[in-house]
């Protein structure tokens, strides 16, 4: 079985009155923050129960898609889980971690099965799989950690996978886990990824050397970099932070956001560092990503009435968009971008990508929880099952994808959880990274 090369992955507390009324008419005035309980007690019995239903589901995904002897996640398993995917992904692996974190404090799986699941997994990656000056490569074999062939050490994939497993070591502070986890992070030499300007590079091949694309605009960068600046060694710069262009910036409703189409950028970053109530000295990028949902919201209705025939299912009722699968193939697709005529972006067709709400659900609550509940219920078992949801489909050609997608069931899970609880954001922040991280890129409490 071979591995899906093209994907590529350019790949709590929020406002009260926020998950009260999700995005619309959010207030810019500065608001008390709110406890984990009391946040939960803002959602309805009805998406409680809509909410642990979906994150057990996701979590069981990590646990059967989980090499028994490696701990490795694997990048997609099938959605009715009577078949083996043999390649690993490092970032599926990294939302995995996360995910044995929150199933414990669920009460899921025992405290001890949950630490003895993220120690297996992080004891194989410090001693067995091979890395280049401390990066993993973005595919691996998961009963070996072998490379996959022409695959790279990708940097946001290994962001991606010490995000989770700094959260997972903060959630057994008084295990072995931190100081496995500070070896791991210890070791990858960021500094080397700059390549003699403030630019991190997108990765590195043994083939072709380091690859010919650098994070320089606006994307989950913001995990990169922020990473490389709180590293305790091998740190870049604080010019690091300064460095990439805020843009493209698009507006909607008067408020000007720096965009891209897939949704996935603005949730990544966002699913570890709490930016709530946070800035720099360019953007709200807490606030940057409500706005970037709104808009695709209403990108989407309106690319319905313009285009009935193939795009008539978006809506209110049914909306999002981020890279996925279709049934042509893995797509870096999304919405909006800037084309006045409105003309569909690469090649949307009605496909419709749960993860994108999933991802949504800390940010826009009422619109992201009302899309999912509305999806479950009118499409049943076509599209959610043992694992959740199937990665992407499509009501108009009856087309849904056989598989979930690691880091798409990840980032459902995890802000869902974020939405109940905070926990991931109150976790993964304790680490002294996530702090010297803000602190160098000049992060301020907004006033």
């Amino acid at each position: 079985m071979k591995t899906i090369v093209t994907r590529s992955i350019t790949l709590a507390t929020t406002l009260t009155v926020l998950l009260l009324s999700g995005c619309k008419n959010a207030p810019k005035q500065k608001a008390k923050e709110t406890t984990r309980e009391n946040t939960a007690q803002n959602l309805t019995q009805k998406d409680q129960e809509f909410l642990e239903d979906l994150e057990r589901r996701n979590y069981q995904f990590f646990a059967d898609a989980m090499h028994p002897v490696t701990g490795l996640v694997a990048d997609r398993w099938r959605t009715d889980g009577k078949e083996e995917w043999k390649v690993a992904s490092i970032a599926s692996t990294g939302f995995g971690l996360a995910a044995h974190a929150i199933a414990a404090e669920r009460g899921w799986i025992s405290r001890e099965e949950g630490l003895k699941r993220c120690r297996k997994t992080l004891l194989f990656l410090r001693d067995r799989v091979d890395n280049k000056k401390g990066f993993f490569y973005q595919f691996i074999y998961r009963d070996s950690g072998d490379r996959e062939a022409n695959t790279p050490a990708s940097t946001i994939d290994n962001a991606l996978l010490l995000a989770g497993a700094i959260t997972a070591a903060q959630s057994f502070p008084d295990s072995d886990l931190p100081d496995i986890v500070n070896t791991i992070y210890n070791r990858m030499d960021w500094e080397w990824m700059l390549q003699g300007n403030f630019l991190l590079q997108h990765g590195w091949k043994p083939e072709v050397g380091f690859l010919e694309t650098e994070w320089k605009s606006y994307s989950e960068l913001m995990l990169v970099v922020l990473l490389g600046l709180g590293a305790d060694q091998h740190a870049i710069p604080a010019a690091c932070w300064d460095a990439w262009k805020r843009e493209p910036m698009l507006e909607f409703k008067g408020e000007k956001f720096a965009s891209y189409p897939p949704l996935f950028i603005h949730q990544y970053a966002q699913a570890y560092f709490d930016f709530r109530n946070k800035k720099d000295k360019y953007l709200d990028y807490w606030r940057n990503s409500q706005i970037a949902t709104m808009a695709q919201i209403d990108y989407m209705k309106r690319l319905a009435k313009k285009y009935p025939e193939k795009m008539g299912y978006y809506g209110e009722d049914l909306w999002g968009l981020t890279a996925s699968d279709s049934e042509h193939g893995y797509k870096d697709w999304g919405a909006p971008f800037k084309d006045p005529r409105l003309r569909p972006w690469r090649g949307v067709d009605g496909t419709l990508v749960p993860s994108a709400p999933g991802g949504a659900l800390a940010m826009c609550p009422e619109q992201a929880l009302h899309t999912l509940e509305f999806q479950k219920n009118k499409f049943g078992e076509t599209i959610y099952g043992k694992y959740g949801f199937a990665n992407a489909y499509n009501p108009r050609t009856k087309w849904t994808s056989s598989y979930c997608i690691g880091i798409d069931t990840g980032i459902t899970l995890l802000m869902a959880e974020n939405l109940r609880s905070g926990f991931v954001w109150e976790k993964f922040m304790s680490h002294p990274a996530a702090k010297r991280a803000f602190q160098k890129a000049g992060f301020t409490s907004k006033k």
